[in-house]
């Protein structure tokens, strides 16, 4: 994580401010983050997770990001609502974290989506690059619950089904899924750059086994002409390939 904030100290991360606790470790954990300015748009969608299952817990792990010098009291103050949603939201299963850097520019997206999925409650988690969208299917959760596929499974429409995916896609998989999102292109300042990369992560080290499912009312995006990953990897080739030292008789 040095990546995302070299400069702070170390206790700068503080987990579980507010959780629900439950003992299922079996359910499906929907992972994003903020920063602590947007925090009041992304708690207006967060119970769009749960839809209609009222009954069900739906666990989320939730990162906030604050380059402010506060306590999660103070954040808790702030944004009194956390606390009415979980008391008046059965299925609410939130869990706060509060990760303070020595400043919010620069970072690294997927650092902040790692951490949150490290810090998941139960054994699949869905990783919401851009946080949930603003018209989630009311039967997402249910829907998705049933996947038993051992590789990551995107979610998306069926614009695109096959990789390049979508841009900002969510990602469903097994929580101690070898792959984790590289931190590396931290420098591109942008979710979905460094979502991109990790996407081409995924779909390259799974030798293109990662599946795709069309989910339903699944906002279209449409993908860039290019695959920035993809365009990186073969400008590196070349230049990786000219420094290796072939055997004698061989060149």
């Amino acid at each position: 994580m040095s990546i995302a904030f070299p400069n702070t100290s170390p206790g700068h991360l503080e987990t579980f401010i507010l959780a629900t606790h439950s003992s299922v470790d079996s359910g499906l954990t929907a992972c994003l983050w903020t920063e602590e300015d947007r925090l009041h748009d992304t708690i207006s969608t967060l119970t769009a997770w749960s839809g209609d299952l009222d009954s069900v817990f739906c666990p989320m792990s939730l990162v906030v990001v604050t380059s402010a010098p506060t306590d999660h009291l103070t954040i808790l103050k702030r944004f009194p609502e956390l606390m009415s949603l979980s008391d008046t939201h059965a299925s609410f299963g939130l869990s706060l974290h509060v990760l303070q850097v020595s400043s919010s520019f620069g970072g690294s997206a997927n650092a902040y989506l790692n951490v949150a999925r490290l810090l998941a409650p139960t054994d699949r988690v869905v990783l919401f690059p851009d946080g949930l969208p603003l018209h989630l299917s009311s039967n997402l959760y249910s829907s998705i619950i049933r996947s038993t596929s051992p590789q990551p499974l995107v979610l998306g429409n069926n614009s695109r089904r096959t990789y390049p995916f979508a841009p900002m896609s969510p990602v469903v998989l097994h929580k101690d899924y070898p792959i984790w999102c590289t931190e590396r292109f931290s420098l591109f300042q942008s979710r979905s750059l460094d979502w991109e990369d990790c996407l081409w992560q995924l779909w390259l080290e799974s030798a293109g086994e990662v599946k795709s499912t069309a989910v339903d009312s699944w906002p279209v995006v449409e993908t860039g002409k290019y695959n920035n990953s993809a365009l990186s990897l073969i400008k590196v080739l070349p230049k990786f390939i000219s420094t290796l030292v072939w055997p004698v008789g061989l060149v």
